[in-house]
């Protein structure tokens, strides 16, 4: 790549940092850009770090895509019976009509882009100096931090469209792309870079914004998980557990871990966070795509299905986050949401849980429209202990470990225990349950359903339920390449749904 090139190329990506979706909780994160930047000029521990900001901001991708604005969880949770997004703009992802084999080509798009930044950084950062930084230590960590993001990354492009291509170096020419990797080697490079991140991040830190060895621990137990390498996967569990860092929200409502002012809590192992600056700069603007515009100003028809809402146990606290009665925005009596939209709410990304960004009721709560420092989690610890409770019924039958795990969860919520002396099937069938009520929309439900491989018959009889009779095969568990890809890079095989 001529010199130029690259100079211009670290120079768009340096600015595309200053606006970095976890400096809010990172002072240090703050860097000051140099004015004559080129390969030779990254020379600092300062110019690493504002490198690894840059991979951590594609994560968010300016709010609008990747985890930002519900793009993940409606490719994810909504093509499952965990979470409607009837809405116009996605009618048709939930309904499983993909003829438009764009249907989910952004996500395509932001998450290449993640990878060739971590690409950039893991090559640019290498090549500093060890001698420039404090300690050794913290370049190990950077490096760290960027194979973390690398590794899921990859992790949610092959569970989205299976084998990929593997981009394992910078951007450096403008020859065709790359053929397709098999699943099994992308998992192989997922592994080799959790297994980096697992050696060089700290246990935990200051904020679940930034990589950690829990973190890494975490995606690396699902990804074994979706292999069913049942017992891997929990060496990895109980390894998260081990480290005695995370617990359950328990200081308050469960309702109210979702609140801003609880972000940095330590359910929350990992999460994409915001600055929240404004409606332009750094905002979530999660928040518009996960209400209804009666309920919130929200800006889609978006909810829990009624089917997974009528299973919830009374006096389940989880009740004050799915609402089915709801008070208008604009007044007069309870209306149901199920009636409605046939859907209930789900509070975990509404308006209402703004209490920084827009604290008060009525306008008040409105004044900052679509400003939002709300995180959008992708690993809670409730997730980890609903895993152990799956992984030991798995390998031992529901034993005293599989019943606390869940138990934990479940006692939370003000439930009582799980009846004792279940069987593997019906202990298996409780920890689906939990799993798809307390996770709604977090993204994790395609993947209990593939690997109990109950995804084609749940999703055959939920789709003709909702009066959509669509016969799920095993090739609808993976999305369409999309057709720009496929026009673009002769090397590019597609999948069994771009035909259909």
């Amino acid at each position: 790549m001529k010199r130029n090139k690259l100079n211009k190329l670290i120079k768009t990506y340096l600015y595309l940092m200053l606006f970095i979706a976890v400096s809010s909780c990172d002072n240090d994160l703050k860097e000051e850009l140099k004015g004559d930047l080129s390969e030779s000029t990254l020379t600092s521990e300062s110019d690493a770090i504002a490198l690894v900001d840059g991979v951590y901001n594609g994560i968010y991708d300016d709010g609008w895509g990747y985890y930002g604005s519900g793009t993940m969880a409606r490719a994810t949770d909504g093509i499952t019976d965990v979470f409607d997004v009837s809405d116009i703009h996605y009618a048709e992802l939930e309904t499983y009509q993909w003829s438009n084999e764009n249907i989910v080509a952004p996500i395509w798009v932001s998450i290449y882009k993640v990878i060739d930044r971590a690409n950039w950084a893991l090559k640019l950062i290498e090549n500093i100096d060890d001698s420039a930084f404090g300690e050794i230590e913290t370049k190990n960590r950077l490096l760290g931090e960027v194979s973390f993001l690398r590794g899921l990354a990859y992790f949610d492009l092959v569970g989205m469209f299976g084998g990929v291509p593997l981009k394992l170096e910078p951007t450096s020419t403008d020859t065709p792309g790359l053929p397709r990797s098999s699943a099994s080697d992308v998992y192989v490079q997922i592994q080799k870079d959790l297994e980096f991140a697992i050696a060089n991040l700290p246990a935990s830190t200051t904020t679940p914004g930034r990589a950690s060895k829990g973190a890494a621990y975490g995606i690396l137990a699902k990804a074994q998980l979706r292999q069913l390498k049942w017992a891997e996967a929990g060496e990895n569990i109980d390894a998260i557990i081990a480290l005695g860092v995370y617990d359950l929200f328990t200081e308050d409502s469960f309702l109210k871990l979702f609140y801003e002012s609880n972000i940095l809590d330590n359910e929350f192992i990992f999460s994409v966070l915001s600055m929240g600056e404004s409606y332009n700069i750094a905002s979530n603007h999660h928040v518009k795509f996960f209400t209804p515009w009666n309920y919130d100003t929200g800006w889609a028809e978006v909810g829990l299905p009624a089917t997974i809402y009528n299973t919830i146990e009374a006096g389940d606290e989880r009740l004050e986050v799915y609402l089915d009665n709801y008070p208008q925005l604009y007044g007069g009596s309870l209306r149901s949401a199920i009636d409605q939209w046939g859907f209930a709410i789900n509070r975990k990304y509404g308006h209402y849980n703004r209490d920084v960004t827009a604290p008060g009721t009525g306008y008040d709560a409105y004044k900052n429209y679509g400003v939002s420092k709300l995180s959008v989690p992708i690993l809670r610890y409730a997730d980890v202990l609903l895993l152990k409770a799956d992984i030991e019924n798995e390998l031992n039958g529901p034993n005293s470990q599989a019943y606390w795990a869940i138990n934990q969860v479940r006692n939370r919520s003000g439930l009582a225990n799980l009846q004792e002396g279940l069987g593997k099937v019906e202990f298996r069938d409780a920890v689906l349950k939990e799993r798809a009520i307390e996770l709604a929309a977090e993204g994790h439900r395609k993947d209990d359903l593939i690997r109990h491989g109950l995804f084609e018959s749940t999703m055959t009889q939920y789709l003709s339920n909702q009066g959509y009779p669509v016969n799920v095969t095993v090739n609808h568990q993976l999305m369409p390449i999309p057709r720009l890809e496929l026009d673009l890079n002769p090397n590019m095989e597609p999948n069994p749904s771009n035909s259909f």
